[in-house]
């Protein structure tokens, strides 16, 4: 062997051990992202420093014609689009066009002004401005997922429900409504387009190539994938064309572009470093508390060490997460074309192959448990209701079960023990996760559940399980008309039940007892309201007031 040929053997025996670390780590992402022949599939990508040290793609863009997915395909990334709105803001503010402490009705003038106060643009920017979500009301106002729905409309439900949740900046609450409206800000400080400002001042800039604002029902776009979701083994296409809305998400990318936004926001290739640290920066609420939410950024913990990005969850058939820790300069960006809960598991199983685990400074629990006897604990049992819309609603029943006090569903399926900690106070769960605080004391027993995470509080209110008779039923027949969205809704006995109908009869709901003159259906519970004769006049749904015709 000559000095040549050992050099080059002493060269791949010193290559050889990383080669084999790297090829263990794809085979268990093999693994991790193994689909079957013509399922829907994945695009999966690790970044480190400045380079993409892992790209990798999986199953099918589209089963109908069995097209692969390809280092092209383009992906529905759902919330992660939020960060494009948030940094198109930030820009405006750094040209000079507006100031995020501004009022957000400045450029929205069909904004109400609130009585809890104006929300201003940064807290539309922060999920603090206490605006109502506006999904909840589609199915309210006769209109199906599935129908093509437009910027203005969700605008115009926006700015007629005049209450605000909380005063802005009280709580955190997450909703797609505010970056709605902040994509028209854009576009009323701009003069022109969303789509066209986010491709002259961010897609173009940062050469994101593949990237598309889709909000156009018949355009043709080229390499994307299709969304499905699966039910009993069997995959559907449930993919929506009909969202002719932006602000919230409808960008379509792939990895090598989410790489190219990556490298920008650290090099601020556009915008400045102090543009992307106050976009990376915790936003703090009116009482001093830091939440784990910046501008368009969540921020989460794993294996001890910070990290900042976003998830992008849409039920039609996408799920993506992009992920960055700075202290190890490693991102990760998944995405996938059929919808699943699962998403996360898998995307930290992934994580934990690159990112080691710290050692856990877990602090034991503040709260120290109490004992109390049962002729204590049954004070607080019941049943109770919280509802505000089709997500929120809850109904639960507190009752002392073997000797331990039990939240329970109304049909009796174990929910989570409570345990007590003092002052009507209780954990939610062994592990604490929340806290239940009673007042048992006034006419009507509540309890709040406090989530711990800057969330406004629920309110549950104790209520007697009611059961309508055919002929009270029948009190609640008529016609109903909302003025504020001139909607009117039919209320019918067939059969001996009480039907709401949508659409003037293109579809309907049965309507099931709660309390007296308390019923629901799927969107929410419905209370009808009575006049002094003690006759109906009319109900209130999600807080829209619709008058007996």
């Amino acid at each position: 062997m000559n000095k040549l040929e050992y050099l080059l053997l002493s060269l791949i025996l010193s290559l050889l051990p990383s080669f084999t670390i790297s090829q263990s780590v794809e085979s268990e992402i093999d693994k991790l992202y193994h689909v079957n022949e013509n399922e829907p599939g994945f695009s999966v990508a690790v970044f480190q420093g400045n380079e993409i040290i892992l790209e990798k793609q999986y199953g099918s863009a589209n089963l109908g014609y069995g097209i692969p997915v390809t280092e092209e395909t383009i992906f529905d990334i759902g919330s992660i689009g939020k960060q494009f709105t948030a940094a198109a803001i930030l820009l405006l503010e750094e040209e000079g066009k507006l100031s995020i402490k501004d009022p957000a009705y400045t450029y929205i003038e069909t904004l109400p002004r609130y009585a809890k106060g104006n929300p201003t643009i940064e807290q539309l920017l922060n999920q603090t401005s206490g605006i109502k979500e506006v999904d909840p009301f589609l199915g309210v106002l006769d209109l199906h997922p599935h129908d093509y729905i437009s910027q203005s409309q969700l605008i115009n439900i926006a700015t007629k429900v005049d209450e605000l949740l909380f005063a802005p900046g009280e709580y955190f609450y997450y909703t797609n409504v505010n970056y709605i409206l902040l994509a028209s800000i854009v576009e009323k400080v701009t003069g022109t387009s969303y789509n066209n400002y986010l491709q002259e001042r961010i897609f173009d800039p940062l050469q994101m190539k593949h990237t598309v604002v889709d909000n156009k029902a018949y355009e043709v776009i080229k390499n994307r994938a299709i969304g499905y979701t699966k039910e009993e083994g069997t995959f559907y296409k449930s993919h929506r064309h009909s969202l002719m809305f932006v602000g919230d998400g409808q960008i379509l990318t792939n990895a090598s572009d989410m790489f190219n936004w990556h490298q920008g926001i650290k090099n601020a290739t556009i915008g400045t470093a102090e543009l992307w640290k106050k976009m990376h920066t915790k936003a703090t609420l009116n009482d001093g508390t830091r939440i784990n939410y910046g501008l368009g950024v969540e921020f989460e913990n794993h294996n001890g060490h910070e990290a900042m990005g976003f998830d992008g969850m849409i039920i039609s058939g996408f799920v993506s997460k992009y992920l960055y820790f700075p202290n190890l300069d490693i991102a990760f960006f998944t995405t996938q074309n059929t919808f699943s809960w699962d998403f996360r598991e898998r995307f930290f199983q992934l994580v934990d192959l690159y990112v080691p685990a710290r050692p856990s400074n877990d602090k034991p629990s503040k709260y120290k448990k109490i004992a109390l006897s049962n002729n204590e604990l049954k004070k607080y049992e019941g049943n109770y209701l919280y509802y505000y819309n089709d997500e929120d609603r809850k109904a639960n029943s507190i009752k002392l079960k073997n000797n331990r006090l039990m939240v329970l569903t109304l049909q009796g399926d174990e929910i989570a023990k409570l345990i007590p900690i003092g002052d009507h106070k209780f954990l939610f769960g062994e592990e604490g996760n929340a806290i239940l605080e009673f007042n048992i004391d006034g006419n009507q027993k509540q309890y709040t559940y406090d989530d711990l995470e800057s969330k406004k509080p629920w309110l549950f209110k104790e209520y007697e399980p009611y059961h309508h008779t055919k002929e009270e039923l029948k009190e609640y027949e008529g016609h109903y008309l909302n003025k504020d969205f001139q909607v009117s809704k039919h209320l019918q006995i067939e059969k001996g039940r009480l039907y709401y109908h949508y659409r003037n009869g293109a579809w309907k709901d049965e309507m099931s007892s709660l309390g007296k003159d308390l019923l629901e259906i799927p969107i929410s519970p419905v209370l009808f309201i009575r006049n002094e004769n003690n006759e109906i006049i009319g109900f209130n749904l999600m807080g829209l007031l619709f008058k007996k015709m």
